[in-house]
């Protein structure tokens, strides 16, 4: 539809027509603009408006301007009526088709959480094995390294001169040497040992994580189809009932100025609902098209967000996440 802006730039570049001089009444004045070049002046237009079963014009003083408001009763016919009710379903059930999105989401998190834990648990145990592997050839290299005439007590290249160490010191240095390597290897003997007991708890969190939300999926389920039904039939009640819908067309008015159209909106029972661009005003046979418009997803009851509100199960946030009850008597 035609941006209300779009109208306002219309209004303002073609400007409106002189007012009429009879009397000073703003409503009057405002009644007797003529948009642009229209034919027919603002009260003319609204005039032909067909699906109003009553008008009303009334006005005020605010910051120093006459607002100016008309008020359009609807004829609320079954086909209008039937239209919103099926645009309030339809919303309905796309809101219920998607309720089940988080647990589902949920799942797939908690399956690639596992996923990705047993691939962090194999990447780490091959690394693992790598490292004892090298501790264990340090090992091996110290228990079986020969003593040299040419090589000191502390494995470096006797100096001339220098006597080669005796065959009790070279074993009891060897003996230290092995004792060092030995516990390095028990120091990462019990590094990896936490570190694979860290790797499991993270695979056993995940599976529990997926028990979790699986069980809970089926409880959805559940759920979305028990608060999706009660809902649906809320909405056959909602529609049987009357309701009184008005399209309220606001202006601004200064003496001496031009009317200026401000802001048009759909009012069911009384509060004030959706607005949109007031095509009715350039055509009054548009009316029709302003309130499917305004009407495709329902008139004022918005089943969708009450299905939101009285969906039992909630997603509990956090790094444990989770989902409950939100009541213990939602529970049983």
């Amino acid at each position: 539809m035609t941006s209300l802006d779009t109208i306002k730039l219309i209004a303002l570049s073609l400007s409106f027509a002189a007012l009429s001089g009879c009397g000073d009444s703003k409503i009057s004045a405002v009644k007797d603009t003529r948009l642009g070049s229209d034919e027919f002046t603002v009260g003319e237009t609204l005039s032909k408006v067909k699906e109003c079963k009553s008008s009303d014009w009334t006005s005020e003083i605010v910051n120093n301007s006459t607002i100016v408001t008309h008020t359009c009763t609807v004829k609320l016919d079954d086909e209008l009526l039937n239209l919103a009710k099926q645009g309030e379903l339809t919303a309905l059930k796309a809101r219920a088709d998607l309720a089940d999105l988080s647990v589902t989401q949920a799942v797939s998190q908690a399956r690639g959480t596992h996923a990705d834990a047993l691939r962090h648990g194999q990447e780490r145990a091959t690394q693992a094995a790598r490292r004892v592997a090298e501790v264990d050839r340090r090992i091996q290299n110290v228990a079986t390294q020969q003593r040299s005439p040419f090589i000191s007590i502390n494995g470096t290249p006797l100096r001339r001169g220098e006597a080669p160490p005796d065959e009790a010191t070279w074993e009891a240095r060897r003996a230290e040497n092995l004792a060092v390597v030995n516990g390095e290897k028990e120091k990462l003997l019990a590094e990896i040992e936490a570190e694979k007991q860290k790797t499991q708890a993270a695979i056993d969190a995940a599976l529990k994580q997926i028990d979790d939300a699986s069980t809970w999926n089926e409880k959805y389920t559940q759920e979305i189809q028990r608060t999706y039904q009660t809902m649906v039939k809320e909405v056959d009640a909602y529609y049987e009932k009357s309701h009184i819908l008005k399209v309220k067309t606001v202006f601004r008015y200064r003496e001496g100025g031009n009317a200026e159209p401000v802001s048009a909106a759909l009012f069911i029972d009384e509060l004030e609902g959706r607005s949109a661009t007031p095509v009715y005003l350039m055509d009054p046979k548009r009316m029709r098209e302003y309130l499917t418009y305004l009407t495709k997803s329902g008139i004022g009851m918005e089943a969708n967000r009450l299905f939101e509100e009285r969906f039992p199960i909630e997603h509990i946030s956090g790094s444990d996440g989770g989902f409950r009850y939100k009541s213990a008597k939602s529970a049983t």
